[in-house]
Formats: structure tokens, C-alpha cells, sequence
């Protein structure tokens, strides 16, 4: 007896609770909703491997600043262990011509990528305008290159972070990291 009540309390407590249905229908709002930062860092992120993919020079100028960050192109380590700036030329020839068959490509193609972002106090390279602000944003898209054990027993793995930041309301490529 004592679960028919409660079975009947249950009945009756879900159809009070149900809402009848509207039959007006609600206007389809046809507001587009603008580009997060997140969705234009990606846009260029897509253009500027594309530019590599194709050995697009020009593509890759435009994306590029005039100078770049690689630790691993020659003439890097001459202005001192802090900064790796190269022009970005040295750094398309470094990259480009072989970049589909590198192990960064074909981790991007395989895992796929993640933004980060950090800020960088104090710290604006000379070939930037003075009118840049003094804490320097930088975007970052990662590739996990390797995974732990993934190149050999006991390696850690192995990620690669292209580097952009916004200048004139563009991002543009800023340099290539890894850790």
C-alpha cells in the first residue's frame, strides 16, 4: 500500500511540474557573432602553415614579422642566449623547404594543436614600433611533437610552440619554441 501512495505522489508531483508548450514560435536571431581573438589566432595559424605547406613566400611575408624568434637557425645564438632573433627570411629558408616531412608537421596533422597565451613584462624587441606596448602578449599555438617514450625509452616527449602577437590589430608570426 505504502508504494502505491508513493507512486501516486510521484505521478502527481510530475505533472505539475510539466510546462505546457508555447506554440508561438521564437524569432531566429540572425545576429552573427564577431571573431574571438582565439578564432582570428586560428585563421592565421591555418594561413601561415599553408604558406609553409606550399612554400609560399609571399604568404609567409605578410604573416611574418621582419624579424623572428628560432633558437635552431643558424646565426641565432650571436646576439647573446636570452633572444634567438633572426631576419625571417633565415628562418623560411631554414623551415620551409622540407616542413611536410618534419616531425613538428606531422604531429600538427596528427594530434592537432592548442592555444596558449603569456605575457612578457618588460620586454620589447627593437624592431617592433616604439608605439608597442612595453609587456609584450604573446599568442602560442602548440604541437605536441613527441609523446613521452614516444622517440625513445625514457624521453620525455617533445612539444613546439609557434609564436604570434597582434601588432596593428594583425597577428603576425613571432617565432618558433620548444621545450
Amino acid at each position: 500500500m505504502k508504494y502505491l501512495v508513493f507512486i501516486l505522489l510521484l505521478l502527481c508531483n510530475n505533472s505539475f511540474a510539466q510546462k505546457k508548450t508555447s506554440n508561438t514560435k521564437k524569432p531566429v536571431s540572425a545576429v552573427q557573432k564577431s571573431a574571438t581573438t582565439w578564432d582570428e589566432l586560428d585563421k592565421t595559424f591555418v594561413a601561415f602553415i599553408k604558406a609553409l605547406e606550399n612554400e609560399d613566400n609571399t604568404a609567409y611575408t605578410a604573416i611574418s614579422l621582419k624579424e623572428v624568434d628560432c633558437a635552431e637557425c643558424p646565426g641565432a645564438g650571436e646576439l647573446g642566449d636570452f633572444t634567438h632573433f633572426v631576419p625571417a627570411q633565415v628562418f623560411y629558408i631554414t623551415v620551409a623547404s622540407d616542413f611536410k616531412v618534419s616531425p613538428v608537421y606531422k604531429a600538427l596533422i596528427k594530434r592537432g594543436y592548442a592555444f596558449n597565451s603569456m605575457v612578457l613584462k618588460d620586454f620589447r624587441p627593437a624592431f617592433l614600433p616604439q608605439n608597442s606596448p612595453k609587456d609584450l602578449k604573446v599568442y602560442e599555438v602548440w604541437v605536441q611533437t613527441y609523446k613521452p617514450d614516444e622517440l625513445s625509452k625514457g624521453h620525455k616527449g617533445t612539444s613546439h610552440a609557434f609564436q604570434f602577437i597582434k601588432l596593428n590589430g594583425e597577428f603576425k608570426f613571432f617565432g618558433l619554441t620548444s621545450q
